[in-house]
């Protein structure tokens, strides 16, 4: 516009004034985009109360970082607040917690200058006479239109109002009764080699059986008091942190003088316990060069995830544990047990491969933050 000096002020003016005249259409429609249309990845009602209501811009922005509650959860000081105090947006902390708590986002966690889909200036106070948001001829002509369709046209007019007054809800019911699936695994705790439609139980699932389980042992039978006497309890067990006590199986211990013979190297002679096992040093070291999960379920609990391969369903689990202030022992847990965090070292050299464990085992991530959050 400005490049050469032919030309006039009238004829810059224009070309001014038309340059700002495609600015302002181009931001009137992605306000009418922002409205109308919904992109794939905010169909979930969890964005129930920012669709319409809130731009895409900050939508986007939303989910990319909830991308980051698969491995910060609600903890806030491994999370760094980076969108609230940027740009006013709810962050990875706070997403976990609505996650959590199985809500949608409020809009009030949003600042207003997301919300501003307009751009007319706000009347002055006293100067509306309401004529502007008054709906009443429009809910008339929609009461009509309602009475003058069929019973097919009613349901779909319905349906589009339902969308607007409920935004959170969704017309997917569940069935009336569950269904058998073809070729699930039919024994509890059998998982044939190989089989590719063995999933991880989801985030749900666990809550529900967490739910299950709290109410038995609220109502403690016979049974269960024989259990807590009996004799196969492992003597470890009030060693283990009380919310995974119920899914340990058997805890392997060796003989003291297995523990002894395992510290003499020849020629050295016996080792000092800063030359012994520590985790979280070797604990990524055990991992990558097995290929395998290893849980410590001591203090701190942790999960070491392998850094060098990416997710597979059929990975073996071992679970650890520092007992007795002198040696390790390994634990056998049931089926679907929850899992500890990951360690800050995973999150700070974390890479793509990495990522995929943590979004492999995310219900069982999330079902530790939900049992620690409920005993704390």
């Amino acid at each position: 516009m400005l490049g050469n000096s032919i030309g006039d002020m009238v004829k810059c003016w224009e070309a001014m004034n038309n340059n700002l005249r495609l600015q302002l259409e181009n931001i009137r429609a992605s306000f009418q985009k922002s409205f109308y249309e919904v992109e794939h990845a905010h169909i979930s009602p969890f964005y129930g109360y920012l669709r319409g209501s809130v731009s895409r811009a900050a939508l986007r922005r939303i989910a990319e970082e909830l991308l980051r509650v698969d491995y910060i959860g609600a903890n806030r000081q491994i999370c760094d607040c980076t969108l609230r105090t940027s740009y006013r947006l709810p962050c990875a902390c706070e997403l976990g917690r609505y996650t959590l708590g199985g809500i949608p986002i409020p809009i009030d966690v949003v600042h207003v200058h997301w919300r501003k889909l307009t751009m007319e200036v706000e009347l002055e106070v006293g100067a509306d006479d309401g004529s502007e948001v008054d709906m009443t001829c429009a809910m008339d002509e929609l009461w009509k239109r309602f009475r003058s369709l069929d019973v097919i046209g009613k349901r779909a007019l319905k349906s589009r109002v339902c969308e607007l007054a409920y935004p959170t809800m969704t017309p997917l019911c569940p069935p009336p009764e569950k269904l058998k699936t073809k070729g699930g695994v039919k024994k509890k705790g059998k998982k044939p080699a190989e089989y590719d439609v063995y999933r991880d139980p989801s985030y749900h699932e666990y809550v529900d059986k967490a739910s299950q389980s709290s109410q038995r042992q609220s109502q403690p039978s016979q049974t269960s008091k024989k259990l807590k006497l009996s004799k196969k309890q492992p003597q470890f067990i009030f060693q283990f942190p009380n919310h995974i006590r119920s899914y340990i199986k058997d805890v392997v211990n060796v003989e003291s003088d297995e523990v002894r013979e395992s510290l003499m190297i020849e020629s050295f002679g016996s080792q000092p316990p800063e030359k012994w096992l520590t985790l979280p040093d070797m604990g990524y070291l055990i991992a990558n060069l097995y290929n395998v999960v290893l849980v410590c379920l001591g203090n701190p609990c942790m999960t070491f995830f392998p850094m060098t391969s990416s997710h597979s369903p059929n990975v073996s689990i071992y679970c650890i544990d520092f007992v007795n202030h002198n040696h390790w022992v390994q634990v056998n847990m049931k089926e679907g047990f929850s899992l500890p965090p990951v360690t800050l070292d995973l999150r700070k050299f974390r890479s793509h491969t990495t990522i995929t464990w943590m979004l492999g085992f995310t219900g069982r991530l999330q079902h530790w933050q939900l049992l620690t959050l409920v005993l704390a």
